[in-house]
Parts: structure tokens; sequence; C-alpha cells
């Protein structure tokens, strides 16, 4: 009899654990992602920079290729444009005098898109390091190759900076493999393809959270015979019906250096979306005036 009630509470501990995994695997999904939002946020990407030059356009190419597959599987949240036009224009997307991307310049491509932030990711250091690693006593040198991600993300509406950190990432490697990254800088596809499964989640995680804190805004890009034509659709969730308001743009705010952010103004009206298409919506007025020259627009709650 005790042998029997023995095993039922074994059964009972094992359920338990599997609903409990399953719960923890949710809830880690659901902090991946943030908390969910009626709308979508549009995001896209610059070129990947590479100051050190690591890997040439392969690499840069699959630092890229997973960040974006990694945040398609698990941040609902966001939409991702990665168009050949759109790659195209951001590529010619001009630079200051520091090297840094002009901010207004980027606003005015972000919103005829319909964009919530544009991504940057800066390879900007490579090293060969070593670490003593294990049990105090049986420790034994570990030598690593480490890599340094610079990630930058910036907000449409306001030119602002959401997101700049340095991210780092490292693999144990073998000797030779050590001495010759150590040496020449040398690009070895297996051990950066192995950092890059380490940092993207990393990396992917930070640009989930911080966008998941930033609430949706769309923007009218044209206006004609009393349609206004807006750069979101059904690709951000808009549906027939949906009321939104109309906020005026506010006096441009002299920032750092050369910096200038936008401030959007007070509520000037409300639209009605009268149609939606994949990537735009058209809409017309409720209330208010001079809406075409507005900042941006937010669903009315």
């Amino acid at each position: 009899m005790g042998r029997k009630t023995s095993n039922l509470a074994v059964f009972f501990l094992l359920g338990c654990l599997l609903i409990t995994g399953c719960a923890t695997t949710k809830k880690i999904a659901g902090d991946i992602m943030g908390k969910s939002s009626d709308l979508k946020k549009k995001i896209a990407f610059l070129p990947i920079l590479n100051s050190p030059n690591y890997g040439g356009e392969d690499f840069r190419k699959a630092a890229g290729t997973e960040l974006r597959a990694f945040l398609g599987r698990n941040c609902d949240g966001l939409c991702i444009m990665d168009s050949r036009k759109i790659r195209e224009a951001l590529k010619e997307m001009p630079r200051i005098e520091s090297g840094r991307i002009d901010h207004l310049a980027l606003a005015e491509f972000g919103r005829i898109h319909g964009l919530s932030a544009v991504v940057e990711q800066g390879i900007s250091e490579v090293q060969c390091v070593t670490d003593k690693r294990g049990i105090w006593g049986f420790r034994k040198t570990c030598l690593l190759t480490r890599l340094s991600f610079r990630v930058r993300a910036y907000d449409i509406e306001t030119t602002s900076m959401l997101l700049d950190e340095l991210v780092r990432e490292e693999v144990e490697i073998s000797e030779d493999a050590w001495q010759s990254v150590r040496g020449s800088n040398e690009y070895n596809k297996g051990i950066a393809h192995s950092i890059l499964d380490k940092i993207t989640p990393k990396i992917g995680e930070m640009i989930c959270r911080r966008l998941a804190e930033v609430p949706w805004r769309g923007y009218i890009i044209s206006s004609s015979d009393g349609i206004f034509t807006l750069s979101a659709g059904i690709d951000v969730g808009l549906a027939t019906g949906d009321i939104l308001e109309v906020f005026a743009m506010g006096e441009p705010v002299k920032g750092h250096g050369d910096g200038v952010y936008l401030i959007s103004g007070p509520k000037i009206g409300e639209i009605k979306v009268t149609k939606v298409r994949s990537q735009q919506a058209e809409a017309i007025r409720i209330s208010g005036s001079d809406l075409e020259n507005s900042c941006c627009i937010k669903l009315k709650p």
C-alpha cells in the first residue's frame, strides 16, 4: 500500500513539473514579446556597420538574417519591413559629419513607410581573450573569441534614441583557431556563427522589450478630396471603422550637438478609417482642421 502511494506521489510530482514547465515557457515567451498591443509596430533595419570588417558581407548578412528571424518568431508585436526598396533606401540614408545617421532624414523616411523605429547594428570589436574557468583548485585557462555588437534603435516619431547598448558574447575555441584570429583577425565562419547563435537572442529580447514600452504611432502621408492616406494598414492591424486621434506638430527641440528632436503638440482632431490595404489605409475627417500637417496619429482608446 505504501509503495502504491509512493508511486502515485511520484506521478503527481511529475505532472506538476510538466504543467509548471509549460507555464514557465509561456511566461518566458510573454516576457520576450512584451505586453501585447492592439496595433503592431513596423520596424526596418539599417545596413550593419562592421568597423573591424570581420567576416565581410557574409557575416553582415548572417547577423541581419538571424536577428530578423528571431524577432519574427518571438516578437508578435512587431512587423518587419524588409523589401528591396526599403533596404536600398536605408543603404543610401545620409549621415552627418560625425558619422551618425541624419535623424531628420530618417524620420521623414520612417513616416512615409509607417515605421515606429529603425534598428542599427554595428560590429564594433573582435577580441581574443583568456579566462580561468572551472572548480577552484582545478581551474583551467580557456581560450575565447569575444565579439561586441553596438545596437541602436531610432524612434521615428521624435528622432530620439530608444536603445543604445553594447552587447558582448564569447565562445571557447581551440588554440590554433585562437592564434589565427588573434594574429590576423581571420574570419572563421563556424566560430562567428557560434557567437551569433548566443548573441542574437540577447539582442532580440532587448529590442522586443524596449519597443513593447513604446505606444503605436501612425502618420498621415497625404490627403486629397477629403480622404487622408495613412502609412499603415492591415500589416499593423488597422480595421475599417477605427477612430484615430490626430496631434499637431510641436516646435522642434535642439538636443546635444547637432541633434534635433520632434515633439507632438496638442490633439487637433479625429479621423475614421474607411478602407484598409496591406500597408496603407484611407480615412475621413470627423473633426479638426489642417490634419494633413499633423505630427502623428494614435488609436483612440
